[in-house]
């Protein structure tokens, strides 16, 4: 079984994941809504069929029911909202290169590729969790 991700405009990847999946040619009948639950890292049952209800699942291009059973070799695409992250910043234990430092400044030498604040795809490991 082979599941990707489909990278759209990045404005749209902050809030939603398309995958894309092609089901195997020996899997047996199995309602669409618990293949997808087995099959991705949290997608809750209900949070599929909202997705189905939605009409953000589709199988060979066309909308299905929760009540679907997946056939093999059938294309199925998925839209899912990403969960929602805790928009709260820890500190971290990252060695920084500190230039300069007072009561009212901070100076540091970014080191490149280094992120500077949390965000999707990066919630830990940046300058502000320093």
């Amino acid at each position: 079984m082979e599941i990707e991700l489909d990278i759209q405009d990045k404005e749209e990847n902050d809030y939603f994941e398309h995958f894309a999946i092609t089901v195997d040619k020996g899997q047996s009948l199995l309602r669409i809504d618990k293949f997808l639950m087995l099959r991705l890292e949290n997608a809750s049952r209900s949070k599929i069929q909202n997705a189905i209800d939605a009409e953000n699942v589709l199988v060979n291009g066309k909308t299905i029911k929760a009540s679907y059973r997946i056939k093999p070799l059938d294309q199925i695409s998925i839209v899912l909202p990403h969960p929602p992250r805790d928009t709260e910043v820890y500190p971290q234990d990252i060695p920084i290169n500190i230039i300069y430092e007072d009561d009212d400044l901070l100076l540091v030498n970014k080191e490149a590729g280094m992120v500077v604040h949390p965000g999707y795809g990066n919630w830990d490991g940046t300058l502000v969790n320093a």
